[in-house]
């Protein structure tokens, strides 16, 4: 059985046996940063950090993995998924955007994936072949 690195293979749920090794260049990732504005507050995290972004309304969350609440931002999903989308994000959601270096696991079946923070996130129909793709190129 392989060791896990971070996010290096991928567990198919209902193929039950079958791990997947991921071919993308996260390493891009390691030096950029998103600067978030929030009234009188500028944030600074780093993309690698960043575990998913979620829309609600005109807000999006920045949901990050050491910090509990989520950072927010008045730019548009759209615009953030076209910034990230070289980085290794992908729109699993109309509402969502996932790093995918942070993906631990898939459930083809309940089409879910599980986050190295045990989140589990829900993809639509018509994302989902994208989110599978990804992981077999």
């Amino acid at each position: 059985m392989p060791k896990w690195k971070f996010a290096t293979y991928l567990f198919l749920a209902d193929t039950q046996e079958n791990f997947t090794y991921m071919d993308f260049d996260f390493s891009k990732q390691k030096d950029k940063k998103l600067l978030i504005k929030e009234r009188t507050q500028l944030s600074i995290v780093r993309y690698d950090e960043i575990t998913y972004l979620e829309c609600d309304d005109k807000l999006v969350y920045v949901h990050h993995m050491k910090y509990d609440q989520a950072f927010c931002y008045t730019k548009s999903l759209s615009e953030l998924e076209c910034e990230l989308n070289q980085f290794g994000f992908l729109r699993i959601h109309n509402n969502k955007v996932v790093n995918m270096q942070h993906v631990l696991s898939l459930n083809s079946k309940k089409r879910e994936i599980r986050l190295s923070t045990l989140e589990i996130l829900t993809a639509s129909r018509r994302k989902w072949q994208k989110v599978k793709s990804f992981f077999n190129n």
